[in-house]
């Protein structure tokens, strides 16, 4: 009686696959697939594939095979696969839905990326015949994920802003301010001025009022060389004069696809796809950036490393307690970006301030050093002088300090505690009147 019943269940299951009426219908389709794909269809071509159409770096070309095609069904997925050419690894990739419709959802090696977006995802270890043709094409999209993680780690091997310094005059001919920065090229090759441009945005540090932004054109820059920026505006007077000003400088590339600028100016080796893989969130600044401060309380500066390893080179260096974004890359590393979502580097957590209150007053306590023994407290109130002294302070004495400014305007709030507990700001004191000396 088992052996019947066996003989029965065995047979009923080879019915059943003989009878998988969708695999006839994929065939169909398959086979009908193929004549408008040889045809140059498109029109038919997106009829049975909708979603090509959005693919702006795929193209349909050539014939491809389809006397013998084969079918089988994924069990992981559920979906049917049309084999078209098994030399070639040509498929198609078809779906099932609850009434037993049957649509085309995606194709591998049947259609051709771009030459410039197949020729980056070569360079970068993108593994072209293993990914779906609308994955593929998801993944080069200038737009994608993948290709802001190649402009947020391959720019920072081109074009490197420094900024910060800011000086003002008021002479007989009229106010003026001077906004001075450089631009250095990081890379192997001379950048053309004509594929870049500078984005400068000046604002007002009180209020984080934001002024005109102003752009100014690239200028060729060779390797390791260092170029020098100035902007007039004279309009800023009055809140440079009372270092009531701060402004940034984006590098913008101008080109007619980042895909090819990436490409010519580019140094890689091959693991940038499993590199992405493994920090897939890093170009995501505003949804993963977290807000944060520089530590390093003793030393006064922290390092930001163009990797993550201790023996990287350090590429720029923070000041205690300046504004930071944070993505937390590993449980010891973090990339570190500009309030503008520029790419700095990688930090240490041990010189990040990760304490719940971080958006909080968090003053540092340091002694004071000057060449006379005394320490000027300079009024830093909306409209004080530059020089206006409101306090002094005689040095080895321990203060509190916040920091203020940026690049070599750099100077520090002076904090005192108040019998309630609280802290009230004084006023501004100068870098060099700091011991940054460990104890």
């Amino acid at each position: 009686m088992k052996k019947i019943n066996l003989f029965i269940l065995t047979l009923c299951a080879l019915c059943f696959c003989a009878c998988d009426s969708n695999k006839g219908k994929v065939e169909e389709l398959a086979n009908q697939f193929v004549a408008v794909y040889n045809d140059g269809d498109k029109a038919a071509i997106y009829e049975l594939l909708p979603t090509i159409k959005t693919c702006e770096n795929l193209s349909v070309s050539g014939n491809i095979g389809g006397n013998d095609i084969s079918v089988v069904k994924e069990d992981s997925t559920g979906n049917y696969i049309a084999t078209i050419n098994e030399q070639k690894q040509q498929r198609l990739v078809f779906a099932v839905d609850s009434v037993g419709g049957v649509q085309m959802v995606d194709a591998y090696g049947v259609f051709r990326l771009d030459s410039i977006a197949n020729e980056l995802a070569l360079k970068t270890g993108v593994p072209v015949k293993k990914i779906s043709d609308l994955k593929l094409a998801n993944l080069m999209n200038p737009q994608s994920d993948f290709i802001s993680d190649l402009k947020l780690t391959k720019n920072t091997d081109y074009l490197f802003a420094r900024y910060g310094a800011y000086s003002w005059s008021h002479t007989s001919s009229g106010f003026d301010v001077s906004m001075n920065f450089n631009v250095s090229n990081n890379s192997t090759q001379t950048i053309n001025g004509k594929d870049y441009y500078l984005y400068i945005t000046p604002k007002q540090v009180s209020t984080g009022k934001v002024f005109n932004s102003k752009t100014i054109e690239g200028v060729d820059i060779a390797p390791n060389e260092v170029r020098e920026f100035n902007v007039s505006e004279p309009y800023l007077y009055n809140y440079a004069s009372q270092r009531d000003l701060s402004y940034t400088v984006e590098v913008k590339y101008r080109s007619e696809s980042i895909l090819s600028f990436l490409l010519n100016y580019g140094n890689f080796d091959g693991n940038e796809y499993e590199d992405f893989k493994a920090h897939p969130y890093r170009a995501k600044v505003k949804e993963r950036g977290t807000y944060g401060r520089v530590s390093a309380e003793k030393a006064g500066v922290a390092y930001a490393y163009k990797e993550m390893s201790e023996k990287s080179k350090a590429v720029d260096t923070l000041y205690h307690r300046k504004g930071i974004s944070l993505v937390w890359e590993t449980e010891s590393w973090a990339s570190v970006f500009t309030y503008d979502e520029v790419f700095i580097g990688y930090m240490k957590a041990e010189d990040i301030d990760t304490s719940p209150n971080g958006k909080d007053l968090d003053l540092a306590e340091m002694k004071l050093k000057s060449t006379n023994g005394k320490v000027n407290v300079y009024d830093c109130s909306q409209n004080a002088s530059k020089d206006k002294v409101v306090k002094t302070i005689s040095t080895n004495q321990k203060v509190l300090l916040e920091l203020f400014g940026g690049g070599e305007e750099e100077d520090y709030y002076l904090y005192e505690r108040q019998p309630n507990g609280s802290m009230k700001k004084i006023g501004r004191i100068n870098p060099e009147n700091i011991d940054f000396e460990e104890e």
